[in-house]
């Protein structure tokens, strides 16, 4: 193989000196010749010694016969450099026509202006556009124009919007800063581009926090973005009762603040008495928006200024009066039978006097009623999982754990005789009817069998709010003996991630069916 053949296996300047020693002396001894960098890149031998050096690289044996391997070797591995790709970064076509085209403007054939400013645009792009390929393929007149005057109706739509969704039609990749991306899918959409559509769909559900959430939420449904609309909604779903915050409570609209209170969903912390507390801050907040305090100060807050407005009801409840009634739609969705049921909540609710008086007399009705078919029917509770009738009637209750340990609680009210303890230990959480075992402050029933309805959730947020892991049981019915007691999670310690939140849904004794007697009327515009 000619040159090829030679192996370095000394350093350039030693086999250098070598060779000049081995011509004055005759030459008599064979040399190792060198060939450039090798040197620097592999194992050799010195003569007359066996110790092996090492450079850096791959290992070389000096030995009469083995030169003919070595050949092959060298062969085989110019053959695999000839034949490896090489990467040189090149300006893209992308980024070319990105800023020959549009930035520049270059044997442009169409000028476009909106909101003061001119683009120096090409058709054969804009037709990339729904939007202009309408206009240039009919029969309108803007077919045959150079310059075209676009009228933008939409008032989130800015020059810098324009300028982004413009230069999409340029570009294979776009951008978009959350703190855009409203404007710039209202330009999307009104130019029909449907990959800066989804693009900005998809950056919105990425984004979703406190901050963003509300604003996303109208936009989705102003635009068309329904897998948007509903991300928004879980969000609200798992940290309006979770993560309480004042700016939230001053942007949730009345629409949003009754699809939340309605749901069998929401993420309930402590139990139903909260949601009220928190509709009354949040009812607050919508009437006097300029107040500034904190999320600590909110409730005391709230409770002294409906505590002068009082004066002025004359009788009527808050909810009654014209500054009330658009918050009805939201209040009807509390579940007032889970509130009425301990006293303590009873008797503040009263004092706000907020809710219609009807209204609670339909509540105490409805438990007296289902406290007389536990006590004197032997009702057992529900004995098959009707969905509906669980998820519209259910208590909802939850607990924050801060960290990992061992914890037991029940919620408060009286839940005919029911006595529920949960506890959780060793990544367990297990039910327990109590009966004797353990102290109660009320009564509880001493029926053989009990049985309930529930659903158990579980879930980890990060910073923003985001779902990072959850879990849940399913609707199930559990029959307990008394004093018995149930495993109902078993938790993979990857789930533990804390703090970490828990959520159920329990319904103690099926409700009757109703009629027109027994359940304040809808009111059909709410």
């Amino acid at each position: 193989m000619g040159s090829l053949s030679s192996r370095v296996l000394r350093h350039q300047g030693r086999a250098r000196a070598q060779q000049e020693s081995g011509s004055g002396a005759g030459g008599s001894a064979r040399r190792l010749e060198t060939g450039g960098e090798a040197a620097d890149h592999g194992f050799y031998y010195c003569p007359g010694s066996r110790k092996r050096k090492r450079s850096s690289g791959a290992l070389c044996y000096c030995h009469p016969d083995s030169e003919t391997d070595e050949d092959e070797e060298e062969g085989d591995e110019q053959q695999r450099l000839l034949n490896t790709p090489r990467r040189k970064k090149l300006k893209s076509t992308s980024k070319y026509i990105y800023q020959t085209l549009f930035l520049n403007g270059e044997n442009s054939d169409i000028k476009i202006c909106a909101l003061g400013e001119e683009w120096s645009l090409h058709k054969i792009y804009l037709c990339q556009s729904g939007y202009f390929s309408s206009m240039f393929s009919g029969s309108w007149k803007e077919s045959s124009m150079d310059i075209i005057e676009l009228e933008i109706p939409d008032q989130n739509i800015d020059v810098e919007a324009l300028q982004v969704a413009f230069g999409s039609l340029y570009r294979d990749d776009v951008l978009i800063k959350p703190s855009r991306v409203i404007a710039i899918l209202a330009a999307a959409c009104m130019l029909q581009l449907d990959g800066l559509i989804q693009q900005c769909g998809e950056t919105m559900k990425e984004t979703i926090n406190v901050k963003t959430v509300c604003g996303y939420y109208t936009s989705a449904g102003t635009y068309g973005l329904d897998s948007v609309k509903k991300k928004c909604l879980e969000w609200l779903l798992n940290n309006l009762m979770t993560h309480q915050n004042v700016e939230l409570f001053k942007e949730l609209s009345i629409n949003v603040m009754k699809q939340l209170i309605g749901s069998s969903n929401l993420f309930v912390m402590q139990v139903e008495m909260d949601v009220y507390t928190a509709l009354k801050k949040w009812m607050f907040l919508q009437l006097v928006p300029s107040w500034n305090g904190s999320l600590k100060q909110l409730l005391t807050e709230t409770d002294v200024w409906f505590s002068k407005k009082r004066k002025d009801f004359e009788g009527m409840t808050f909810l009654e009066t014209e500054q009330g009634k658009p918050f009805v739609s939201v209040f009807r969705h509390l579940r007032l039978q889970y509130i009425i049921s301990d006293l303590a909540s009873a008797r503040i609710v009263e004092q706000d006097s907020l809710v219609p008086s009807e209204w609670l007399f339909s509540a105490y009705k409805q438990q007296w009623l289902a406290m007389l078919r536990a006590e004197q029917d032997s009702e057992m509770g529900p004995q098959e999982i009707n969905k509906e009738e669980v998820e519209g009637n259910s208590m909802r209750c939850g607990r924050k754990l801060a960290k990992d340990g061992e914890y037991c609680w029940r919620w408060t009210g009286f839940n005919f005789g029911f006595d529920l303890l949960v506890t959780y230990t060793n990544r367990y959480i297990i039910f327990k009817r109590n009966t004797l075992n353990q102290p109660c402050s009320g009564s509880v029933s001493l029926q053989p069998r009990r049985s309930i309805a529930f659903r158990l959730r579980l879930a980890s947020f990060d910073s923003s709010g985001k779902l990072i892991c959850s879990r849940t049981t399913g609707y199930q019915i559990l029959t307990l003996e008394k004093d018995q007691e149930q495993v109902v999670m078993n938790l993979d310690s990857r789930l533990l991630i804390f703090p970490l939140y828990i959520c159920c849904n329990f319904l103690y004794i099926s409700p009757e069916k109703r009629t027109e007697n027994n359940h304040h009327p809808e009111n059909p515009e709410n």
